[in-house]
């Protein structure tokens, strides 16, 4: 399966290339920060409408065409929107490191720098993904009443924990990642759409307490735009059995099942799903298996990541789908 075509990964190295200087750095930093992070990697991304934040239409209302008889009068079309607007946040953090730990490991604090930075942003890139999962992409699906139920909501224990499932349908200007345009612009942040920089203008300076020592920032800004209701959905609630072929449909149907949609869950949960319909051959052709376990639901594929947690805290007051 490949990525969108304006994957955060495609956009990104398509920044850095702008300028040669900082490329190969840049590209470094991307490859680490997206290595763990698949969902992150693919998400569609595109250019806020202002450095800091990105305001967009939420459509209120919408009358299409109609059919009407010969020469008779055309009817109004219109589309109602009420402007909105979503900020881009900061993402980033420092590092600090004393003189004495640099010069015995790696001797200048580049060559220090350089050797720390791979690990950080693997895991900067994986807490930012499992973040997005579980305070963007489930809430918002059960706040928008779009999240569906595999048990009964009288046999849900909020004491207990169960697998989660979320279906997205990307779309432009409503569902999508967001990137700042500042990249796009002259001076320092040309061609970097992660902006490291020096503390001190790299010069050896105090830490803290008669600690001395260097420092470097390393930031970014990154939003995410969620506003169609109609185009996010979730399964929760799922036990040891995996959901039912018409669960599963049903759940990538709420979310207007297209091209555009992919499937976020674990990767046990997505093995035990693989594992029944490969074995029973149930799924009615709604659920397909390919031999190397991929797993697509009315033809949406799902994409794992170990930063979806197993299982998650039962949630009652959430509609129950039938089995069959």
């Amino acid at each position: 399966m490949e990525d969108f075509k304006n994957s955060f990964y495609q956009i990104a190295t398509q920044i850095a290339g702008m300028n040669t200087k900082t490329a190969k750095g840049q590209l470094e930093l991307i490859d680490n920060y997206t290595s763990d992070a698949p969902i992150l990697r693919s998400l569609p991304f595109q250019k806020s409408s202002h450095p800091y934040h990105h305001a967009y239409g939420d459509l209120v209302d919408v009358l299409g065409m109609q059919i009407i008889d010969f020469d008779a009068p055309l009817p109004t079309m219109y589309a109602e929107r009420q402007v909105k607007s979503v900020s881009l946040t900061p993402f980033g953090g420092a590092i600090k490191f004393g003189e004495d730990m640099m010069l015995q490991t790696y001797g200048t604090p580049e060559a220090y720098l350089a050797a720390q930075i791979p690990s950080i942003l693997r895991k900067s890139g994986a807490q930012l993904e499992a973040s997005l999962y579980i305070n963007n992409f489930l809430p918002l699906a059960i706040r928008y009443r779009t999240a569906m139920s595999v048990i009964e909501d009288s046999k849900v224990e909020t004491s207990s924990t169960y697998g989660t499932m979320v279906a997205i349908t990307w779309t432009p200007d409503e569902m999508t990642g967001l990137y700042s345009p500042l990249p796009y612009g002259a001076g320092e942040n040309f061609g970097q759409l992660f902006r490291p920089q020096w503390a001190n203008d790299k010069a050896r300076h105090e830490l803290s307490n008669g600690v001395y020592g260097y420092a470097a920032t390393v930031k970014m800004l990154i939003g995410i735009l969620l506003a169609n209701k109609r185009k996010i959905s979730a399964l929760i609630n799922i036990d040891s059995t995996p959901p039912t072929a018409k669960q599963l449909a049903e759940f990538v149907n709420a979310a207007q099942g297209s091209g555009s949609t992919r499937i976020y869950c674990s990767a046990s949960l997505k093995t035990s799903i693989a594992a029944m319909y490969a074995r029973t051959m149930d799924g009615s052709g709604l659920v397909s298996v390919s031999g190397a376990g991929e797993v697509s639901i009315l033809g949406v594929p799902i994409v794992t990541s170990h930063n979806i947690p197993l299982k998650m805290g039962g949630v009652k007051g959430v509609p129950f789908v039938t089995p069959k």
